[in-house]
């Protein structure tokens, strides 16, 4: 548990980085290849500003980060697409600084973190509504770099949010998610995947890899 706590904090903080942002492994650097989506845009200021805040003022940035929660659980019915997974992507490491702070010190009650995790679920669900395969992968043909990119985060994030539902229930004693919703979703791809920066190259490793 203590390992997937650090895991997570670790993300807002790649995302605050004072000079070249490394993004968590839950966004695609295809998905910011023009720039911050606005939804992650608004997280990246609110994280650097968390970052770079301490003792009254971090108090102030976390009634902030609230704030961006509460409004982004509002509207999440009006994003589509790529909007709507940069918009959970944005939620789910706002709730992790509100729910596990830098040292395990949550800023928010447990109720509080309840409400979150009830709310965040719909958000989910509405992610996964969005299609979680493509139908190269299931005819095993190689799809486009992008849409295999975008529904990879999509994937990755939802895995990330039962992460985040798994450990915060375990953290307050409530009783386990059984994850059964799991099943049908394959893990995550693999990493040199992932990370390829060149299209031709990544066409040739996903061919390789269809092949094994």
């Amino acid at each position: 548990m203590s390992f997937v706590i650090r895991v997570l904090q670790s993300w807002p903080r790649m995302m605050a980085g004072p000079v070249v942002a490394r993004f968590p492994p839950i966004i695609h650097h295809l998905q910011v290849a023009q720039g911050l989506p606005l939804p992650l845009a608004q997280c990246s200021t609110l994280l650097k500003a968390w970052m770079a805040s301490d003792g009254s003022g971090r108090a102030l940035v976390h009634d902030l980060i609230k704030l961006e929660v509460t409004r982004l659980l509002q509207q999440y019915q009006s994003y589509t697409g790529t909007n709507l997974l940069a918009a959970t992507q944005s939620l789910l490491l706002l709730a992790i600084i509100l729910l596990f702070g830098s040292n395990k010190t949550p800023a928010v009650s447990p109720s509080e973190g309840a409400q979150i995790l009830v709310e965040m679920w719909d958000v989910k669900h509405r992610l996964a509504n969005t299609g979680m395969f493509l139908k190269e992968e299931i005819d095993h043909v190689l799809p486009t770099w992008e849409d295999w990119a975008i529904v990879s985060a999509k994937r990755r994030t939802i895995l990330a949010l039962h992460h985040i539902e798994w450990v915060w229930s375990l953290l307050q004693g409530y009783p386990i998610l059984t994850c059964f919703e799991l099943a049908p979703l394959p893990a995550p791809s693999a990493g040199y995947l992932w990370s390829e920066i060149d299209e031709a190259c990544w066409n040739r490793q996903y061919v390789d890899w269809l092949a094994h």
